[in-house]
Order: C-alpha cells, then sequence, then structure tokens
C-alpha cells in the first residue's frame, strides 16, 4: 500500500527537498483525494452544503538543504460572510488567507503552533510515520466532523486554540447564525465596547529558527470595524448606541 514508504534511508548524502517531494506524493496528496478535496498546488478545497474546508501546505521561507520545515494551515471558508465582508465575489479555488476560520494542524496535535522538520536527525521514514498518523487520527476527525456552521460553532466553542484564533466578528456572526443569540450579544456588546476604546497591541512572532520578532502597534479606533458591528446589532435587533 505504502510502496515501501517507511523503508530506511541509506543514502549517504540526502536530498531534503526530494524527500518532502515524496511524502507530499507518497502521504499527503492520497489522503485528501480518499477525502474527496481537489488539488492546486499545495493548497486543498473540499465543499459542503454550508462551507469549504481549506487545507494548505506551508514551507518555512528560511528553509535550506540543510533543513526544510513545513506546516499544515486548516481553515474554513463560509462565503456568505465573505461576501459581507468584501464585496467580492467568491474565489473560484480557496486559500486558507481567505477563511474566516484559521487554525495549524500543531494546534491539535501538540497543543501549540508546530512545524514538521526534514534534517540530518529526522529520518524520513520516522516522519512519514507521524504524518500519516497525526492526518489520520487529528485531521480526518476535524474534516469528517466540521461541515457547517452548527459544527463550526461547537469547534469554537470548546477548543481554546481555534477559539483564539478566530476573529472576534465572526465568532459573532456564527453565534447569531446558530441561534446563539445571548453568547451573540455579550459578544457583540464587548467587542463593540473595546472597539470604542482600543488599546496598544503587542505582537509578538516566534520564527521556525527560534528567532522573535516584537511589535507594537498604536491604538486608533477602527471606524469601519464599528460600523460593521452596528450594521450586525442592526439585522439582529440591537441597539449598540
Amino acid at each position: 500500500m505504502f510502496k515501501s514508504l517507511f523503508k530506511k534511508e541509506t543514502i549517504a548524502q540526502r536530498n531534503l527537498q526530494l524527500e518532502f517531494d515524496e511524502i507530499l506524493k507518497n502521504i499527503v496528496f492520497p489522503f485528501f483525494k480518499e477525502l474527496g478535496f481537489k488539488k492546486k498546488g499545495n493548497v486543498f478545497n473540499k465543499k459542503t452544503s454550508e462551507i469549504t474546508q481549506v487545507v494548505n501546505i506551508q514551507k518555512s521561507r528560511w528553509n535550506h538543504q540543510d533543513n526544510v520545515s513545513f506546516t499544515f494551515n486548516i481553515g474554513f471558508f463560509i462565503s456568505q460572510f465573505y461576501i459581507e465582508n468584501w464585496n467580492k465575489e467568491i474565489p473560484k479555488f480557496v486559500r486558507e488567507y481567505d477563511c474566516q476560520i484559521g487554525f495549524r494542524l500543531g494546534q491539535i496535535v501538540k497543543g501549540h503552533d508546530f512545524w514538521y522538520e526534514l534534517n540530518e536527525k529526522i529520518e524520513k521514514v520516522n516522519l512519514e510515520i507521524d504524518i500519516y498518523n497525526h492526518l489520520n487520527d487529528y485531521l480526518r476527525p476535524i474534516v469528517d466532523k466540521n461541515i457547517d456552521l452548527n459544527s463550526l460553532k461547537e469547534l469554537i466553542i470548546n477548543d481554546s486554540n481555534v477559539e483564539s484564533t478566530t476573529a472576534e466578528i465572526y465568532r459573532i456572526k456564527i453565534f447569531f447564525k446558530t441561534g446563539e443569540i445571548k453568547k451573540g450579544t455579550e459578544l457583540l456588546n464587548k467587542a463593540y465596547l473595546s472597539a470604542l476604546n482600543p488599546k496598544d497591541s503587542i505582537s509578538t512572532t516566534v520564527y521556525p529558527d527560534g528567532t522573535e520578532e516584537i511589535k507594537i502597534s498604536k491604538s486608533k479606533i477602527n471606524v469601519e470595524y464599528i460600523d460593521r458591528l452596528k450594521k450586525i446589532g442592526k439585522d439582529n435587533d440591537i441597539n449598540l448606541d
């Protein structure tokens, strides 16, 4: 079945990019094909009645001949929200950055951001086994279960990692669309007050090589965002003024 995928490496000098390509060809691509995903490059789409499931494989920009790092980005795209927010046509093929809900496979498997690596310390055979298991034990249940707005609501409520990476306005919209009026109202009021009184934001980016980048953004009132919140309130008979 695996065409000797798990055979030990015997070549003295390894071509890590070639090994990466082989992992995709032999493990990753067949997995998504079996689940009914369409493929474009290293991005995969699967439409359900209400959403589009999206997965893409992101390679590190710091990859070199001695180390190849990559991760799996998971997203859920809600076309109605996309049109409402951006007033654009729905993409013919959805990318992870188009999605309203997005997180990484490592957050589910490890509980934190995690990148798979190929280097002299990690044999391809061992990484193949890990990826095969992670896709089947963790990603498959996510894809099978989260097929509509109700299941996405439960995902947000029950998984703090997913909640933390989902923009507040999308959580609000999902709550109202799925009948969670109390949760939606509470979050809407909280978001509106925060938008009126913004605080300076500090973000820290941790790159695969361990280095950190800290950015401080000065606060200012986002009038467009406030108008979006007001529209949600108006559509649900909630006066925010």
